[in-house]
């Protein structure tokens, strides 16, 4: 007779594998009493056995999720869907209070009838993960907000093989450098590429394409077309930060430098034009050194003329015009070389504290003929002047050149009025006159050379270049010289130099 085979034993309630499994393991009633826990379970809880886990929790809902309403939630995942997976909560670790997450994946057990009788399920704690994402979350908001600060496109690509440029990410900037939006340049990565200038695109791109052969970053400053038609400069920089058989992936910057090579462009016309001022100021003072001789020996000759006394009194009339007319071309040569000489910076100054009040008494005696002639009254200021830093002899040369012009554009029996006033660290001289004034165009070329303002279709001589040669001076002393006129109500011309203290 053969033995019997041996009745199958039914496995025990609590299994080896609840016991064994490395992530915790529980059921549970719907009401949120805890029925078991595996020892991974209690060790997560802060426990030491599985009846001290027990006997502490009452209500899961309210003593372990951190958001109660995460509870409601499982729930309702059981009841629509029989199952949960992959649930994250934040929630307590129940004796210690710590603050942790898990992963939770459960489901419903229910008897032969469908009745529900409990619920089973594991958890894993994940919050090293968690923390580790939250992280790289926080890092990466830091690094867009430092990319929307930065000026200009700051960019991550990725460029294949065969040149096919895909941005991973790229800055909010390229709006205003370019005018595109980041998720177009994100679609398409070649748009950017399409809006360089052509006459640099073939320059930029064989730099590029070296740059990447040869694993090394990229500079260039070159042009683009901007979606609003205008033309800007941008510099653009690459560097290579991973390769391999997919191609390469380059971070890079991208500035807008229009303002610096439109201010490099406007620096360097603005050297050339100080460069061609200074050459033609050099040239005017060498011309009118040469001028000056044979000019003194003309006059000369016809100063002897004139004091020959065989000399008809036609002929002494034509020697009277001809010495009129070399003094007034001797005086143009002077002031020409003057302001070569101002121009250059070519002048000598003896800075010193002076009252004015002597410079203009010394310039009213030197005009005391054609004060008369003309029958202007002069008006001086009665206080002492404030003292300023000048040089005496220049000084008496430009209030000499304001006062005459008052004097001869002004009216018969007009007057002048002559005021000084200091204001912080400048005094003002101000010559004021009653004549008819000047409109604005006039005024806009009153200090330019050889501009008479018409005046040089009337009886008063002039060579244009008084007012000119007197700023320069002004300038050449630390102080300006600017004027406001009135149609019909005259002029006023002021003097601004250093104040003596």
């Amino acid at each position: 007779m053969s033995a019997e085979a041996p009745t199958p034993q039914a496995p025990p309630e609590a299994s080896t594998l609840f016991d064994l499994l490395p992530v915790g393991a529980y059921r549970s009633t719907p009401d949120g009493r805890m029925l078991r826990a595996n020892p991974a379970l209690v060790k997560l809880n802060g426990y030491t056995t599985e009846a001290e886990l027990i006997s502490a929790v009452h209500d899961i809902a309210g003593e372990w999720y951190v958001d109660p309403a995460q509870r409601e939630q499982f729930r309702r995942q059981l009841a629509t869907e029989g199952r949960v997976i992959g649930l994250v909560s934040e929630v307590y670790r129940h004796r210690t209070r710590e603050r942790i997450w898990i992963s939770e994946n459960a489901h419903q057990v229910r008897d032969d009838q469908g009745n529900l009788l409990c619920y089973e399920g594991t958890v894993e704690e994940i919050t090293d993960r968690i923390r580790t994402q939250q992280a790289l979350e926080r890092s990466d908001a830091q690094l867009r907000l430092i990319a929307r600060r930065v000026p200009g496109v700051v960019y991550l690509a990725h460029v294949s093989p065969q040149g096919l440029i895909r941005f991973l990410f790229i800055s909010e900037g390229v709006r205003d450098v370019y005018g595109v939006d980041p998720e177009e340049a994100q679609r398409d990565g070649h748009v950017l590429q399409r809006m360089r200038h052509p006459v640099d695109d073939v320059r930029v791109q064989n730099g590029l394409t070296q740059s990447e052969r040869a694993g090394t970053a990229h500079d260039a400053e070159f042009r683009i077309l901007h979606r609003d038609g205008s033309v800007r400069w941008v510099q653009a920089t690459s560097t290579p930060i991973h390769h391999d058989a997919d191609g390469d992936h380059r971070c890079g910057l991208i500035v807008d430098v229009t303002a610096r090579h439109e201010a490099d462009a406007l620096r360097l016309a603005r050297d050339r034009a100080e460069t061609a001022h200074h050459a033609i100021a050099g040239l005017l003072a060498r011309i009118s050194h040469e001028l000056r001789t044979p000019m003194n020996a003309m006059l000369g000759f016809t100063q002897l003329l004139q004091a020959d006394p065989s000399l008809s009194s036609r002929h002494r009339q034509f020697a009277d015009e001809s010495l009129r007319a070399g003094r007034h071309l001797l005086a143009l040569v002077d002031d020409l070389l003057e302001l070569g000489r101002a121009e250059s910076g070519d002048i000598t100054l003896q800075l010193s504290a002076l009252d004015p009040a002597v410079a203009l008494a010394e310039s009213l005696a030197l005009l005391a003929p054609l004060l008369q002639a003309q029958a202007v009254t002069v008006t001086r200021p009665d206080s002492p002047l404030p003292r300023l830093r000048a040089d005496p002899l220049r000084l008496r040369q430009v209030l000499t050149n304001l006062l005459s012009n008052a004097i001869k554009y002004n009216r018969v029996g007009g007057w002048v009025a002559v005021a000084a006033r200091r204001t912080g660290a400048t005094v003002a001289v101000t010559v004021s006159d009653g004549g008819p004034g000047l409109n604005a165009a006039q005024q806009a070329r009153l200090f330019q050379p050889f501009e008479r303002l018409g005046a040089e279709r009337g009886p008063v001589h002039g060579t244009g270049l008084g007012l000119a040669l007197s700023q320069q001076l002004a300038h050449a002393m630390g102080g300006d010289i600017t004027a406001a006129c009135t149609p019909g109500q005259g002029c006023q011309f002021t003097l601004s130099l250093p104040a003596a203290d």
